[in-house]
């Protein structure tokens, strides 16, 4: 798999920055001083966590957690939730390569695949449970977001990380690829055993 590395602060910051103009007086001294401590609240983090996602969620994390006890939790959850998905849709698109990539189920499939074994979702279990040329459906056993966020205090963060998912795919091939959970509530992040992942073509497509 290409390396598809970037530097999702040069993405995140500038939008959270203007975010926050309106919630309070100095942002960026808010930014500094979070990522300042940062090395401090890392050392705080269960080392059962591998370093490298740690190395990945550690500065939004700490982030919020110090917006909400700026703002409060509302204002901070809706702020946050708009620069993951910004930057985890950007990162997604890079991972999943569709800008050198010809968009087909196949290769969707063939790259979730990949992107769990070396991508950002390779701390997660995947188990497949279907592979038809119409129909791709696969069990998401261990969710390390939703063990880190939980761990934490802020498990509210794990549907954010959900919803990426459901951006991404559902936008790949749009009117071609639906991607659902099998209905709601079939989540981790809803006290599941598992998170269901279902892609299927739409009729008369393929």
């Amino acid at each position: 798999m290409p390396a598809t590395a970037i530097d999702l602060q040069k993405i995140t910051t500038p939008l959270l920055l203007h975010m926050l103009r309106t919630e309070m007086r100095f942002p960026l001294i808010f930014l500094l001083r979070c990522k300042l401590t940062l090395g401090r609240f890392k050392k705080g983090i269960d080392p059962r966590f591998p370093a490298e996602f740690v190395k990945i969620i550690a500065l939004p994390l700490w982030v919020y957690i110090n917006l909400k006890a700026a703002i409060g939790q509302d204002k901070a959850f809706e702020i946050m939730r708009v620069t993951i998905l910004t930057g985890g849709l950007a990162q997604w698109n890079f991972q999943y390569q569709t800008t050198s990539v010809e968009r087909t189920f196949a290769n969707l499939c063939d790259l979730e695949i990949q992107v769990n074994k070396a991508g950002f979702t390779r701390w997660n279990t995947l188990n497949v449970v279907e592979r038809t040329d119409k129909r791709f459906e696969i069990k998401i056993t261990r969710c390390l977001y939703h063990e880190v966020f939980t761990a934490m205090g802020v498990p509210e963060l794990t549907p954010i990380i959900c919803q990426i998912d459901n951006a991404a795919f559902n936008s790949y091939l749009p009117d071609q690829v639906t991607f659902n959970r099998g209905g709601p509530g079939h989540r981790i992040a809803d006290g599941r055993s598992a998170c269901n992942f279902i892609w299927e073509v739409a009729d008369g497509r393929g």
